[in-house]
């Protein structure tokens, strides 16, 4: 059976952010005040890098450089490696509606903090308003700090959809995979792959619920897999870096 895995969007960030809440003396808004013009100037950066790459559908094969230090992402304390989807280097504050976008929910400590830092902070404002934990200034710098950025950037998406309660239009992606190093914005290593939705997906529903809603979630959910999965595959392969996407 598939199992649905997109019921977590939009939740890790506000509880990520609870963990941080301690009893220094400055409140987390003050906080990220301070350190806006920093993130602002990553949100440059990631636009920058945006307009860098070769249009969509383009790439031939794969590119693998020899990276140093090698990219390091998913493992606690020696991170260096930041991964998001070419939408949010447009705009980080990005949200998908439905499916009506490939997110692969790979982002961390960096995208969170330009969403902290940025126009449209999604923290509430009894959170805000709370003592900073001692680390939440590490956790900023450290982000800042981040080394390589890797942008996968769907060049074709195409959703699965419910043609009734029990079957469906397979989806599928054509994927580009980039890997730019943040110290100088050049873009070293690439990849490119397809993912595709399972061609039979098992799906549970409660009294109510909309069948095919529920199929369409379930199938989206093994081409989110699928991605996943082959990204993790991937990225070792042209950068020689560890990467643990899932635990």
């Amino acid at each position: 059976m598939t199992r649905c895995c997109r019921q977590a969007r939009g939740a890790g960030l506000p509880i990520l952010l609870l963990l941080y809440i301690g009893c220094g003396g400055e409140t987390n808004r003050a906080l990220f005040k301070r350190y806006e013009g920093p993130f602002a100037a990553k949100r440059q950066q990631f636009n920058s890098i945006a307009q860098a790459l070769p249009a969509p559908g383009s790439l031939q094969g794969n590119t693998a450089a020899s990276l140093s230090p090698k990219p390091v992402y998913g493992i606690k304390d020696s991170g260096n490696t930041e991964i998001v989807m070419y939408d949010q280097l447009l705009n980080p504050d990005i949200r998908s509606e439905g499916h009506n976008r490939l997110d692969l929910i790979l982002s961390g400590g960096l995208l969170n903090a330009m969403k902290w830092t940025g126009p449209n902070n999604p923290t509430s404002p009894s959170v805000l308003d709370k003592k900073s934990a001692p680390d939440m200034e590490t956790s900023l710098n450290k982000s800042l700090a981040t080394r390589y950025l890797v942008v996968v950037r769907p060049a074709r998406f195409d959703a699965p959809v419910a043609v009734s309660e029990d079957s469906f239009k397979g989806g599928s992606a054509d994927v580009e995979v980039f890997v730019a190093d943040l110290q100088d914005n050049h873009v070293p290593a690439s990849g490119r792959f397809t993912a595709h939705s399972s061609t039979n997906v098992e799906y549970l529903s409660k009294k109510g619920e909309d069948k095919r809603a529920r199929l369409e979630e379930f199938a989206y959910s093994s081409l989110f897999t699928d991605a996943r999965q082959k990204v993790g595959t991937l990225l070792p392969e042209i950068t020689g870096g560890q990467f643990v996407l899932d635990k």
